[in-house]
């Protein structure tokens, strides 16, 4: 049963793949609306039936066009077999216009009456109707140009001279059916189950009929055959029995006759010519001298076979001869025979061997025996050798047999255990040799094989087969262990010379976790790992040979990363489809080619990698592109955020399937230079809700594709409708273009635009976030804006465009950054974009944890274009917490590629070096100084690290009190008290919150140092509540102070605070400093500031010059002072500081 098996072998290679996965290879299985289909042609969307739903009952109605939901269109064009998809319920079918092929054992299992044959139909093959329970009646559309009908239903050729089928229910003549006399050949299963039918004439000029599995006339009820007389045909009919010249063709299989001896002249029998014959249970093969493909098959009362005396080896140049497998499946055959005088074959034991006991061809199924020693001559065994051996448990195969022919242990399902001994020649297996063997769960098979098949097939228990060491195998073939499900582990236990993985070998096996690739593998095929959902890791050679990664080849894989080796020239279509877990993809130089549909659906992929030395390709941000970084071509699924989608600022197209079903994209902002977006780039991108466009001019409608199937955007027709989801946002320049197009009228109206609030211009990138474009601020200390209210929704502002500063007046001198800013794009703080200058001297980051997509160059890799895209001046100090600096060195250390070391080298732009903690603008001459920030800040760092120079903030005072303060001739004083004491950071006086006006004291020394710093506080978690506050600071501009002579204000001067009674202007009152302003005072008061810390040894005040005349100081050794200049004395009682 040759034709069958692979038939069935065929319809088993393709892999199911559920309702609503558009990623699509030939041959694929996949089911809509209760039908079942094969993908015939991805290219020509092209379907063929293979079954329906037992759902469905009675008539059968296949539609011309199927929409897969998501994103196909396919045309139904054929109808084909597949072994686990039937037609159970279905009476009659009716064909759609579309359909042109009609493959064989279609509709199994259907019991049907009628069907149309429509009129593209162009080819119906042979055994068509070998798997319904009832060949029906067809109905031919005239039209039709190769095939015809009768009022019977009998299906013809056009000029009827070709017989296909005739109905099971045609009307017989007494249990005869007459063939119509124009008919000259018919083909298999033309008499298929035909009720009643017992005799059949053929017409009498009948010259062919198609032999092999099951004949013409697989009726068990026909008891004779006859031929109309009057005509010329090579057939004849001896005693109900059909022959052609010298060939036995077909028996009848009702024949009622128990012994049958083979007419003398008759030389040959046909294959499947003795088809179940009932009745038969000898058969005398008298003078044949040939015997084909299962002349006898299955012939159950059969007990034993003796070959004719003249039979010799089978001869492919006559075609003479006994072919192997021409006894099949004969379950009571115990023994086999061979009469002496036979010069070819000889019977040991019962078992059929060559005259020279190299070959065994036939080991009877019904012999008794749980094991066989194959004698040491046999070299071959032949076709079905042991097929159907239903009584042996293990078999040993010897070291001198070098060839196993197909189907050789086919079906002898009592076998546990098949081993080769150590040293074997076995250099061919043939396919299904150990087919259904359910036992069979490990085999070692030999080192000399030199290719696999599917030899395995369907032996469903089998989980491990190993390779032993210097195995010369070269190839595994087309589903060679599809059907092996159980298989965990195929192992190479050494050297191995394997070169091809071909299509659909290992699709499937959900329990297969790992494979070992041989460094000789060049190819790795369609499918020929998908669905090996266990399979989380395989293993390269670091010199593997494998030039190909074919479509599909590791889809539905539990694969984590994939490193593809070094040598892969191309990776094909879907070749990782739908692997979820699969998060990194790393490319060598060599693989120049890689279809934009390879990673389809692998939602959890970030990264893929592309080697410097790649002449094709790159990658930025784990982004595939091309080589000049101009075309997206994949973005990687798991790179979607809540916040914002970025592309590269270099890219001008937006490639085919680029965002293909990226379910957790919400929102892209596509770049000033793109002009094109491809086929599917955003197909199946449900949920993306936001596109901005910040592109130069508006990409033109014709650019983006609108064709069915291909479509960049759903449109409703296919997928379901992405237009009315979709805000999209644009330049307010723009907005004019946009709306005067007919295709951008389609997204969610209104269209957004680009918005100004205060002094910056915002665009929307995601429903959540805007990017600030610009601004025109003239803030001496600009802080960005952390939020943005627009129509009454807030928005983060977490990114800084593209050239954002180039409007900005020279005015901006400093420019602070908060936590929420997580994109900075190219120039971005250059004022000047032409020579790269900036007026901004200072930037001061705030967030602790920088990372390499931040900026714009570092995650784009900008620099390799070896333009200069830097987004701070050189001149500009970038300022960041102490405890960040070492990440931000690291985080935006830029590189490029130098094609002489074949390493990356520093960056000509690399702009580390500006970056730092000490911020170095307070300087205190005389002990006192004032301060004010628009961020936390922190003075302990020098004295933590230098030893010296401890410097505490004071901020508040009590209210202003009679008498003297601790020291001096005033009538009022203040007492002051430090920054921790009042609402700051408790653990340190050091500590400035943000927009905190203090005084400053140098508490160990007069001076500060020339290089004296503080740092960004570290500790701005919390927001800090400062009371009591008399100091007032001076932050983001400098300022104009109010003072008079009834509200005056106190200034330090030369580290003694001065009063002053009119207005100070903003040129003269410096930015970053603070002022005291007391309530009232009683007239012509002094006032003397009297501090108190807990950290501050002793009691301390401040006082004028002038006050320093009055009454004794001394030293600190004691010795009185008659004029006492700056310093510490003692003056009635107390340590005093005169300044």
């Amino acid at each position: 049963m040759m034709k069958k098996t692979k038939l069935l072998l065929l319809a088993l290679l393709f892999t199911v793949i559920p309702m609503g996965l558009s990623a699509y290879t030939n041959g694929q299985i996949v089911t809509f609306d209760k039908h079942t289909y094969k993908v015939a042609s991805v290219a020509k969307k092209e379907l063929y039936f293979v079954g329906t739903d037992n759902s469905n009952t009675g008539e059968l109605v296949i539609p011309k066009e199927v929409f897969d939901k998501i994103d196909f269109t396919f045309t139904v064009t054929g109808v084909e077999y597949h072994p686990l998809y039937k037609c159970n319920n279905i009476t009659s079918v009716k064909l759609p216009e579309t359909i042109t092929y009609l493959g064989s054992q279609i509709f199994g299992g259907a019991k049907l009456e009628t069907i149309n044959i429509p009129k593209n139909v162009v080819t119906i093959e042979e055994n068509a109707w070998t798997s319904v329970g009832s060949v029906p009646k067809c109905v031919v559309d005239p039209q039709n140009a190769n095939f015809s009908s009768d009022n019977d239903g009998a299906l013809y050729s056009k000029n009827t001279s070709t017989l296909y089928s005739i109905p099971s229910k045609v009307a017989l003549v007494n249990g005869v059916y007459t063939v119509n006399d124009k008919v000259t050949k018919i083909i298999k299963t033309g008499f298929r189950l035909v009720s009643g039918l017992t005799k059949i004439v053929f017409p009498k000029n009948l010259q062919e009929i198609s032999v092999g599995y099951p004949t013409i006339t697989p009726t068990n009820t026909i008891t004779e055959f006859a031929i109309a007389e009057g005509g010329s045909t090579p057939f004849k009919v001896i005693e109900g029995v059909l022959f052609k010249d010298k060939e036995l063709m077909i028996y009848p299989q009702a024949k009622p006759a128990e012994d049958y001896k083979v007419p003398n002249d008759i030389t040959s029998i046909s294959s499947y010519a003795f088809y179940r014959p009932a009745k038969l249970k000898s058969i005398d093969l008298n003078g044949v001298t040939k015997l084909t493909l299962s002349s006898i098959y299955e012939a159950p009362q059969l007990t034993s076979i003796t070959l004719p005396k003249n039979i010799k080896k089978y001869d492919k140049a006559t075609g003479e001869g006994m072919v192997e497998g021409c006894f099949e499946s004969c379950m009571k055959v115990a023994e086999y025979k061979v009469p002496t005088e036979n010069t070819d074959f000889t019977a040991q034991d019962g078992i059929i061997f060559s005259k020279d006991m190299q070959t065994l061809y036939f080991y009877p199924p019904n012999k008794q025996g749980t094991t066989y020693n194959i004698p040491a001559s046999v070299k071959t065994i032949g076709r079905r050798g042991f097929q159907s051996a239903q009584h042996l448990t293990s078999m040993v195969i010897p070291k001198n047999v070098e060839v196993m022919n197909e189907e050789v242990f086919r079906t002898a399902v009592a076998i546990e255990t098949i081993s080769f001994e150590e040293t074997s020649k076995v250099t061919k297996i043939g396919h299904h040799a150990f087919r259904a063997i359910p036992k069979l769960k490990e085999v070692t098979l030999p080192s000399t094989l030199t290719e696999i098949s599917e030899i395995f097939f369907e032996c469903k228990n089998l989980e491990t087969i190993n390779i032993p060491n210097n195995s010369q195998l070269k190839k595994i073939l087309r589903s060679a262990f599809t059907t092996n499900t159980k298989l965990k582990a195929f192992n190479f236990q050494g050297s191995c010379t394997l070169e091809e993985i071909n299509e659909n070998a290992f699709a499937n096996l959900s329990e297969l976790r790992t494979f070992n690739f041989p460094k000789s593998v060049v190819a790795i095929k369609t499918n020929a790992f998908s669905g090996c959902s266990s399979m989380s890791k395989v293993y390269f050679d670091p010199e593997a040979d494998i030039l190909n990664i074919g479509s599909g080849a590791f889809a539905d894989c539990g694969l984590k990363s994939f490193d593809v080796p070094k040598k892969v020239q191309k990776i094909e279509r879907e070749a990782f489809r739908n692997c979820k877990v699969l998060t990194t993809i790393n490319i060598t130089e060599t693989t120049t080619e890689i279809s934009p549909e390879a990673f389809k659906y692998c939602s959890n992929l970030t990264d893929i990698n592309v080697s410097k030395k790649n002449q094709v390709y790159s990658s930025v941000d784990g982004y595939l592109l091309s080589k000049n970084k101009e075309k997206l071509i994949i973005f990687p699924s798991g790179k979607a955020n809540d916040q914002f989608t970025l592309l590269p600022p270099s890219i001008k197209e937006i490639g085919e399937y680029a965002f293909y079903d990226c379910k957790e994209l919400k929102n892209v902002t596509i770049p000033n230079k793109v002009t094109t977006i491809g086929k599917r780039a955003f197909g199946l991108c449900s949920n993306l809700n936001t596109i901005t466009f910040l592109c130069d001019a508006m990409i033109p409608a014709a650019n983006i594709n609108q064709i069915q199937s291909e479509m960049s955007f759903d449109n409703g027709s296919q997928a379901p409708d992405m237009f009315r989801n979709i805000t999209i946002n644009v330049r307010k320049e723009r907005l004019a273009d946009y709306q005067a197009e007919p295709f951008y009228q389609k997204f969610k109206q209104p269209i957004g635009e680009s918005f100004t609030e205060g002094t910056e211009e915002y665009i929307a990138v995601s429903d959540k976030d805007v990017d600030m474009l610009g601004t025109t601020r003239k803030d001496y200390t600009f802080i960005l804006p952390t939020e943005v209210t627009h129509n009454g929704k807030k928005y983060n502002v977490s990114l800084i465009g593209d050239y954002a500063f180039q409007n900005a007046t020279n005015g901006i001198k400093e420019v602070v950054v908060k936590k929420n800013v997580k994109y900075i794009g190219a120039k971005a703080f250059i004022i000047n974009i032409n020579n790269n200058t900036s007026t901004v001297e200072s930037v001061f980051f705030i967030e602790s944890t920088p990372t390499k997509s931040m900026l714009s160059t570092t995650r784009f890799e900008l620099d390799e274009t070896k333009e200069n895209y830097n987004e701070f001046a050189a001149k500009t100090k970038i300022y960041v917490k102490k405890s960040a600096l070492d990440t931000y060195k690291v985080a935006w250390a830029k590189t490029v590629y130098d094609i002489a070391t074949d390493k990356d080298k520093k960056s000509d732009f690399d702009f580390t070096s500006q970056l730092d903690y000490k911020i170095k603008d307070v300087k205190i001459t005389h002990k006192y100084g004032t301060f004010a920030r628009e961020f936390d800040t922190d003075f302990k760092d020098y004295y933590n690290t230098k030893g010296n120079t401890d410097v505490a903030a004071f901020v508040a005072g009590s209210k202003i009190l009679e008498k003297g303060g601790d020291y001096g001739e005033s009538t009022h004083h203040i007492k002051m008290t430090s920054v921790d004491m009042n609402g700051g950071n408790t653990a340190s006086y050091a500590y400035v919150p943000a927009n905190t006006g203090v005084l400053l004291k140098v508490l160990d020394k007069v001076a500060t140092d020339a290089d004296f710093y503080y740092t960004i506080g570290e500790e701005d978690a919390q927001t800090y509540n400062v009371t009591n506050n008399i100091m007032t600071g001076v932050t983001i501009n400098p300022v104009e102070v109010a003072a008079s002579t009834t509200a005056p204000v106190y200034v330090m001067q030369g580290g003694v605070f001065r009063k002053v009674t009119s207005p100070i202007p903003s040129s003269k009152f410096p930015i970053h400093r603070a002022y005291v302003k007391l309530s009232s005072l009683p007239a012509n008061a002094k006032v003397v500031f009297d501090f108190e810390d807990s950290s501050i040894t002793g009691i301390e005040s401040i006082t004028t010059s002038d006050d320093a005349n009055n009454n004794a100081y001394y030293n600190l050794n004691g010795q009185r002072i008659n004029k006492p200049q700056q310093g510490v004395y003692i003056h009635k009682g107390k340590k005093i500081i005169i300044r």
